[in-house]
């Protein structure tokens, strides 16, 4: 999603939208020293809101016309919108301010009239309030128009935004963000729900954002942590103003400080990837390795005592070291010095390293496959259908007659005697996977590449849901799952059962 040419999301700063909302207390003035302060605090945006008295409610003195409780007690609504309102005609000046000082201003509308002006004068996105997330004709009507669009969340219920992100995608809206959002004036901390962040981006596939009511800046920089790609928060350029909404407002020093604080949790979160910090670059020259504590000979073999695995880390990676006890030496080898391939006789760690590549070989079965497949069900620790290990006998008669659509053991592509796994295809395109993953370096991207050269997915049936060949993973079987995430594979679906449930 792009608002005025910044990119929000993968690894951008977090977009921080300064809400002016009624803080310019009804002078165009103040409005305008918001906008330059916002500016000065770190705001990528500001954001004011397009209303009139008249476009959000009538007036009237019947009891639900007036607020109990909380911070607007006692307020009449069309007084306190009356009060609060931005006037249409201060839009265009304040929009050419905005872009003066460098900053882009974008707003909410509350009804056609609004959206109207807004497009006259070119805004670059559009915000949905909590409170009008259930007015569908209205955000249909800014979905047509094809610009970003951001919906807070707050009062609201799953259906309710999901209806409303339907909505939007059926009027052509393709950038969508969806701001979580307590609805009280100030939210207070302890509940403010941000595991619900999770929640909408898994639920909805759509960017999600921050619309911040609590005091400090507590709450922001957490939610970075959950994923967010934008935060919106209430603003005033001068903390002794007081108005509507002050006391909720950031001023430009807290404002400054949330810029810094998200900042920061976007850098220690750092990059999407698993990766290392420049820091420890002197740790990996104090890992262990394998070292000499004997000198011996060329032509002389390894024995036990002759090598220790130590600090530092600049011999043989210490997984070799059971193998080499008996290994011949082609080079001298001196007391302290670290043992490298070097040493041992050519081609000695061909069979010690890991697999790049592999070729698969179709059970028959013959004898040596039945044996083989036998060992691997041993080892296997997850997947295993059986309420018990099979007997040999059993199991023979199991890979005579298996039910699958096609089975192979996997061979590694350098050395053909090892085995690397098994994997069979079902006729529903599923494809069960059994890798040693200690002993292979290839991605699963690169395993179903070529296990298409192997075999084409069937047709999907009328009530199959996929096109292409998927893994069945056990979901306690991590090692496989992070293997399928460091690719290009995420879960798909899930099933849903009663707990003790009895067939009727």
């Amino acid at each position: 999603m792009k608002i005025d040419g910044f990119t929000l999301g993968g690894e951008s700063p977090v977009y921080l939208i300064a809400e002016m909302s009624a803080n310019h207390n009804g002078s165009i003035d103040n409005a305008k020293r918001t906008i330059l302060a916002a500016k000065q605090s770190g705001a990528n945006a500001i954001k004011i809101q397009t209303y009139t008295p008249d476009t959000l409610t009538i007036r009237s003195d019947r009891p639900e016309f007036q607020l109990k409780g909380g911070l607007w007690d006692g307020y009449q609504l069309y007084d306190l919108y009356q009060e609060a309102h931005t006037p249409f005609e201060w839009h265009r000046v304040l929009f050419d301010y905005a872009k003066e000082c460098g900053i882009t201003l974008f707003s909410t509308p509350f009804d056609e009239s609004a959206v109207d002006l807004l497009e006259e004068l070119n805004t670059p996105a559009y915000k949905i309030a909590s409170f009008e997330i259930v007015d569908i004709p209205l955000i249909k009507r800014i979905a047509r128009l094809k610009k970003p669009i951001l919906m807070s969340t707050g009062a609201a219920t799953l259906d309710e935004v999901a209806e409303a992100v339907r909505a939007a995608r059926s009027c052509g809206a393709e950038d969508i963000l969806i701001f979580h959002c307590i609805s009280a004036y100030p939210a207070p901390l302890d509940e403010m729900q941000l595991r619900n962040i999770s929640i909408l981006k898994k639920e909805y596939g759509v960017s999600v954002g921050l619309s911040d009511h609590s005091i400090g800046s507590d709450a922001g920089f957490l939610s970075v942590a959950l994923g967010i790609d934008a935060i919106e928060k209430h603003f005033m350029a001068d903390p002794f103003s007081g108005g509507c909404d002050s006391q909720f407002s950031a001023t430009p020093k807290e404002f400054n400080e949330l810029r810094g604080r998200i900042d920061l949790a976007r850098a220690m979160l750092g990059s999407p990837r698993f990766s290392r910090s420049k820091s420890e670059g002197q740790s990996s020259s104090i890992r262990r390795s394998i070292y000499s504590v004997m000198s011996k000979k060329a032509g002389e073999t390894l024995e036990r005592g002759d090598i220790k695995i130590i600090r530092p880390g600049q011999g043989l990676h210490p997984r070799y070291f059971p193998n080499l006890i008996g290994a011949k030496l082609r080079k001298d080898l001196t007391y302290g010095e670290p043992l490298t391939e070097a040493h041992l006789e050519e081609g000695f760690l061909v069979n010690q390293q890991k697999s790049d590549d592999f070729f698969l070989q179709e059970i028959v079965p013959t004898p040596v496959q039945e044996r083989l497949l036998f060992e691997q069900l041993k080892e296997r620790k997850f997947n295993i259908s059986h309420k018990r290990m099979p007997s040999f006998d059993e199991h023979r008669k199991f890979v005579t007659n298996h039910p699958y659509r096609v089975w192979w053991l996997i061979y590694d592509f350098v050395d053909p005697k090892r085995v690397l796994g098994t994997v069979y295809v079902n006729y529903d395109n599923s494809v069960g996977l059994h890798l040693a993953f200690e002993m292979i370096n290839f991605s699963a991207n690169h395993f179903m590449m070529k296990l298409k050269t192997y075999l084409s997915p069937e047709l999907p049936k009328h009530s199959a849901i996929y096109y292409d060949f998927f893994y069945n993973v056990h979901p306690e079987n991590w090692e496989f799952i992070n293997w399928l995430k460091r690719s290009d594979y995420v879960q798909t679906q899930c099933s849903f059962a009663q707990i003790n449930s009895s067939i009727i």
